[in-house]
């Protein structure tokens, strides 16, 4: 993605290598957990979001095996 563009402009294409994007809009999100910051297309902000719930899932269900194993 072209770094001149700002959350809220339309990208008028985007090239990646699984096809073509037209009229995007960029967005910019942080997850609430980390603050880990995205800023990209819709669409690759969704994948941004599940992968964080995904790992942020996971690693609470760690934390909460262990302590429930008597702690490390």
């Amino acid at each position: 993605m072209n770094e001149d563009y700002e959350a809220g402009d339309i990208a008028p294409l985007i090239i990646t290598p699984t096809g073509l994007y037209f009229s995007c809009e960029i967005v910019e999100i942080t997850c609430p957990a980390c603050g880990e910051l995205f800023k990209g297309t819709k669409r690759d902000a969704g994948g941004f979001i599940a992968g964080h719930q995904a790992y942020h899932e996971f690693t609470n269900a760690q934390d909460m095996l262990i302590t429930s194993l008597g702690g490390v």
